[in-house]
């Protein structure tokens, strides 16, 4: 049946006139009674949200959707609910992601790729990109050792600065000095020098696999941009449920609001919630 201009005219009227409570108590019962129909409870927030933050999103969907009556508060609120869990529906999707890409996840499936075992297994810090200053020093440090041939502490000070700087470096850390420190280090100063070496060959052999596994890693968090198959159709079936409850309450809401337009009795206007979250924990 359509709405007449006269008629339509008498419930703009009746509208106006209907301006709900006015005084603190009264505004209170009807916020009170707007946001209990038995859809929102404590049940309804998980421990990390916030009602407060459900009450804006409502807050604002009653403003667009100017509810005015118990039934178009009610579907107002429902359309509250589902925007709330399609809003949880994303977060959950990122959370999912970005679990995915938790550094120890990436490495363990890079380590997969390399046939590693658990002997030889990435760690999360084999993914950070190498020191390129350490790798030039090691390198230059590697060609002053091999060029070394028979050597004594003073020879090493004046053939090989680089060598002789770590090795006072050390000392001083060790509180001692240079020629006491490689004393008492095993094989003395030949075997501190040895031992400097072998180091400086292995960190420069990491730095030659690094590109690689850095590599891999960038694949490994390109390819977790994109959830599981059987993730992504939960996702993806909750998604269609959540907007086909949105569409039919909408609708619901549209048809309530045409047929109020269509009758004459004059219904009191709703009035939209406070801002306090005590409504949503009883």
């Amino acid at each position: 049946m359509s709405v007449t201009v006269k008629r339509l005219a008498a419930n703009q009227a009746n509208a106006l006139r209907s301006t709900g409570p006015v005084t603190f108590a009264g505004k209170a019962i009807a916020s009170r009674n707007a946001t209990r129909h038995g859809l929102l409870s404590a049940k309804l927030f998980l421990d990390d949200e916030d009602p407060a933050e459900f009450q804006i999103l409502l807050g604002e969907l009653w403003r667009s959707l100017n509810p005015v009556g118990g039934m178009e508060a009610m579907l107002v609120e429902r359309v509250a609910v589902t925007v709330w869990r399609q809003r949880r529906l994303i977060g959950a999707e990122t959370a999912s992601l970005s679990l995915a890409r938790q550094p120890k996840s990436v490495a363990d499936e890079v380590s997969s790729e390399l046939g590693r075992d658990h002997g030889s297994k990435l760690s999360p810090e084999d993914l950070t990109p190498n020191d390129m200053d350490r790798d030039d020093w090691c390198r230059m440090a590697i060609s002053e050792i091999e060029s070394l041939g028979e050597f004594d502490i003073r020879s090493l000070e004046r053939r090989s600065p680089m060598i002789f700087g770590k090795l006072k470096l050390d000392a001083e850390e060790s509180g001692t000095d240079p020629i006491l420190f490689a004393g008492d280090h095993e094989g003395g100063l030949t075997g501190y020098v040895d031992k400097l070496h072998e180091w400086c060959r292995e960190q420069v052999g990491k730095s030659e696999s690094c590109s690689h596994v850095l590599l891999l890693a960038d694949q490994v968090r390109t390819k977790r941009l994109v959830l599981p198959n059987d993730t992504l159709e939960i996702i993806s079936r909750y998604q269609s449920t959540l907007d086909n409850q949105l569409f039919k309450t909408l609708k619901a809401l549209r048809d309530a609001q045409e047929w109020r337009l269509e009758t004459l009795v004059p219904v009191p206007q709703a009035h939209a919630p406070d801002n306090e979250t005590d409504d949503f924990t009883g």
